[in-house]
């Protein structure tokens, strides 16, 4: 159903919204399964959005926000915002949460033409555990084992293209082993049985490191990753610090673009992350990243061999043979291609297609080839694969 909400605040620009309620993205009648989407009304053209992913140690919470929140800040100034429900731990464990998050931005960009969003700007946030998956979203770009097909829309990219990250935990091992070094905040007990974080890998999380690390974001981050927003408290021991800064760490490693600041005294949440100076922060993050910049989007691929369509790879072929011509949206002059990680240049024919011509080398025996776009200033595409085949 649908809300109109009138906002009145101290800035006299302030836009109001339309709030659209108990959205399913998946049709099993969940409550898990919904979210919550707020609208500016006025707008003459596609809106960036930011999905809200709500905290409380992966066990506890749901998506409502207070009309004075801070998520709804965005509502009020020319942001549409969505904010998500997703299986909690003691309905499912991960990776079932991963996947939620997933098909949610799958179901939106799906429905992005009837919201009136656009499909190339999507940013995520979270706080706590909603931090972790917000992060998780942000570097398993088009990674296929967190994928998942819950709710289908499996055409459509989860990609986003900014990320805020509130005192998200990453590196759940080493959890206990900072808060004893973080002056003030004891030995922890994230490493029990029952620690919020067992419960939501579905064991004890020392006595299982792989599942662990395929929780951990800083597992797949790689360079075509979303920029980054990182902030935590000095305070906090609930994720002591350290969680944020070995992620920020191997972020600057990589050379990612990425921003991690420290809010002294701040605990584990609280008051001070919501000043109006510490939001101004925010604002222009996304500012930044979801209003100036335009990310290219890959919807479809024709792959051509010779003169005939083929839509596949044939093993051992070569590459010369073929010929890609890729549809989507914000290519540029410049945008260039990825094939499998390779960057290749293109034959530009307008904003919204662009062709490749004639592969180096030998389409190899077995496996996939990944095709992505790049354009100049840094904004990557989604990834799309094709298969080899052997006949």
């Amino acid at each position: 159903f649908v809300i109109s909400v009138i906002v009145l605040t101290r800035a006299a620009a302030a836009q109001t919204y339309t709030t659209f309620a108990n959205l399913p993205y998946v049709t099993d009648g969940n409550v898990a399964h919904k979210l919550d989407l707020y609208i500016p009304d006025g707008a003459t053209g596609p809106i960036p959005l930011i999905i809200w992913i709500h905290g409380g140690g992966w066990q506890n919470g749901d998506k409502s926000l207070s009309p004075t929140g801070h998520q709804l800040r965005y509502a009020r100034n020319g942001y549409a915002v969505a904010s998500l429900n997703y299986r909690l731990s003691g309905e499912a464990i991960f990776p079932a949460q991963i996947y939620d998050c997933k098909s949610a931005i799958r179901w939106l960009r799906a429905n992005a033409a009837t919201y009136n969003l656009d499909t190339t700007r999507f940013g995520v946030w979270g706080s706590s555990a909603g931090g972790h998956l917000a992060a998780l979203v942000g570097t398993s770009n088009d990674v296929v084992d967190l994928e998942g097909t819950v709710g289908g829309n499996n055409q459509f990219s989860s990609r986003v293209q900014a990320t805020v990250d509130w005192y998200g935990p990453t590196n759940l091992l080493l959890m206990d082993t900072q808060l004893k070094a973080q002056a003030g905040c004891g030995s922890g007990n994230h490493d029990a049985a029952d620690s919020p974080e067992s419960r939501f890998v579905g064991c004890p999380i020392q006595t299982c490191p792989a599942t662990v690390q395929r929780a951990n974001p800083m597992t797949y981050l790689t360079r075509d990753d979303p920029p980054f927003f990182i902030e935590h408290g000095t305070a906090d021991c609930t994720v002591p610090t350290a969680q944020s800064q070995i992620f920020q760490t191997l972020m600057q490693s990589s050379g990612h673009n990425s921003v991690f600041t420290t809010i002294s005294t701040a605990g584990h949440g609280g008051p001070l992350f919501v000043t109006e100076s510490n939001l101004l922060l925010v604002d222009a993050f996304w500012n930044t990243n979801l209003r100036r910049s335009v990310s290219p989007l890959v919807n479809s691929i024709k792959i051509f061999r010779r003169t005939k369509e083929a839509n596949f790879f044939k093993a051992r072929s070569l590459g010369s043979f073929y010929r890609i011509k890729i549809t989507g949206l914000n290519f540029q002059a410049d945008t260039k291609v990825l094939i499998n990680g390779v960057q290749r240049g293109v034959t530009f024919t307008n904003a919204t297609e662009v062709v490749v011509y004639g592969l180096v080398g030998i389409i190899p025996p077995s496996g996939e080839i990944t095709i992505q776009t790049k354009n100049a200033d840094g904004r990557f595409s989604n990834v799309v694969r094709t298969e080899i085949r052997s006949e």
